[in-house]
């Protein structure tokens, strides 16, 4: 295993490894062509914003209305027009598995403030800016902190990790489980391994966020296997034996029209684990120890 470092190359190497699907902000205001540029001055003042992007009725990128265009359309008097006769239609985009170095390129060769993210067919998929790079990088270079100031100071090869969930806290959810696999990545280790852990690691942190107050997931790597335990305070299972049946939810009608809790994915965690434990009172919460080992063929 490899020690993580906070060198230039490090930084370097952290940017290369980050897709723009890890930092681009999905939830997008949008208008249409046809709407009125008042109407897009009223957003981006309430909603703070300096850009929005226009698309047709396909879904499909038309262009993009700027804060420097809504300044352009006061100065000429044209907040009564259609976005489409202001807005910028020659637009610079990005995929969402481009790396981050990609967006960094852009902003640097076009000065632009954001770039839209589109897949092949040139539908919006969201929308990234330099603050969302330098804040990931931020978050990225604090999360290797943490690691480094858990790390087994008698064995440079063991590693510790633990992160707090806030329970409903969804916005963040699948941190937990992304700092972990970024850590394993690191390592050199296969990929079949790392996905099992990181499959245990992410259902069980959904888990604490859809159906507890808080927890924590920690995970205890070695070179010969890694041990993920998630402990939360919450509603606690009434029926393990139930719960680990595939496709079974206590997730509200909420939760579920979030697009989450169609299961608890305890199966799912089974399934990649060569030794789990799971122990829950109701009214109290839960404790969920899995462990993976390395295999030869792994390494």
């Amino acid at each position: 295993m490899q020690k993580a470092g906070f060198s230039l190359e490090f930084i370097e190497k952290l940017a290369l490894d980050l897709t723009i699907d890890d930092i681009m902000t999905y939830d997008v205001i949008t208008l249409s062509p046809d709407h009125k540029v008042k109407k897009a001055k009223e957003i981006m003042r309430l909603r703070k914003i300096s850009g929005i992007p226009i698309i047709n009725d396909n879904e499909r990128l038309s262009g993009i209305i700027s804060i420097d265009d809504i300044i352009t359309a006061l100065e000429d008097e044209k907040l009564e027009e259609n976005l489409d006769n202001l807005m910028s239609k020659d637009l610079i985009t990005i995929n969402s598995d481009a790396p981050i170095t990609d967006a960094l390129r852009q902003f640097k060769k076009y000065q632009y403030g954001r770039l839209p993210v589109v897949d092949n067919k040139n539908i919006l998929q969201g929308i990234v800016t330099p603050g969302d790079i330098t804040n990931k990088l931020l978050e990225e270079v604090e999360a290797m902190k943490l690691i480094e100031e858990d790390q087994n100071d008698n064995n440079e090869e063991e590693f510790q990790i633990k992160i707090e969930v806030e329970g409903g806290d969804f916005e963040n959810s699948g941190q937990a489980s992304t700092k972990i696999k970024k850590l394993l990545k690191r390592q050199n280790i296969s990929p079949s391994f790392i996905r099992k852990v990181v499959v245990i690691a992410y259902e069980a942190e959904m888990n604490v966020v859809i159906h507890a107050n808080r927890g924590q997931v920690a995970a205890d790597i070695t070179p010969e296997k890694v041990d993920v335990v998630v402990e939360d305070e919450g509603s606690g299972i009434e029926d393990v034996d139930l719960a680990m049946q595939p496709g079974y939810s206590t997730a509200s009608d909420y939760i579920r029209e979030l697009g989450f809790g169609a299961g608890m994915g305890l199966a799912n965690i089974q399934r990649c684990s060569d030794e789990l434990n799971i122990e829950s009172e109701v009214g109290v919460g839960t404790k969920l120890e899995a462990t993976v080992y390395l295999r030869e063929n792994e390494k």
